[in-house]
């Protein structure tokens, strides 16, 4: 299986909505202009992974920031001017290609754009129980939070932890 990882682009916004649906609950389901308004405020750091006989089959969708800081389920995204880390706000990957690497991809290809801008972190709020794979990508969860910083995390559905890695 090969995947190519691309920027995304305006005409992947309903694939990118179906392989959202498919990796999240209901509840967590974010609509379509969302992702327009994210892709059109940081068109460098969203990007797809596409797999020849499948299409976009999945997405990861970031933005500079600045460590600490963290996004609320449903905002849009506000890069930062000064930053000195990416948030990855949504990784997802449709059902046909689970347990394939595929995110792990996503993440390393992440990884390496965060590195080439000198940024020093990667951080991001862990849901539906990812937090292991996300350990397993080097990620620690943080646990001495703002109020400011859990009241954001209380927007997500179910458990959500703040977690960040070291560049």
């Amino acid at each position: 299986m090969s995947v190519h990882i691309r920027l995304m682009r305006e005409q992947d916004i309903p694939a990118v909505f179906r392989v959202q649906t498919q990796a999240y609950v209901s509840a967590m389901v974010e609509a379509e202009s969302i992702f327009r308004k994210r892709l059109a405020a940081a068109p460098a750091t969203c990007w797809v992974a596409e797999d020849a006989s499948a299409g976009v089959c999945a997405y990861l969708m970031a933005y500079p920031s600045t460590s600490g800081k963290i996004s609320s389920l449903g905002s849009d995204f506000h890069p930062a001017t000064e930053a000195d880390s990416l948030y990855l706000h949504d990784l997802a990957v449709g059902t046909a290609m689970h347990g394939r690497g595929v995110g792990v991809q996503l993440v390393r290809h992440a990884e390496a754009y965060a590195t080439s801008a000198g940024w020093t972190t990667l951080h991001l709020v862990s849901v539906q129980s990812t937090k292991a794979f996300w350990q397993k990508q080097g990620f620690v969860e943080v646990t001495a939070l703002s109020p400011e910083q859990t009241s954001a995390l209380m927007t997500y559905s179910g458990p959500a932890y703040y977690c960040v890695k070291q560049l």
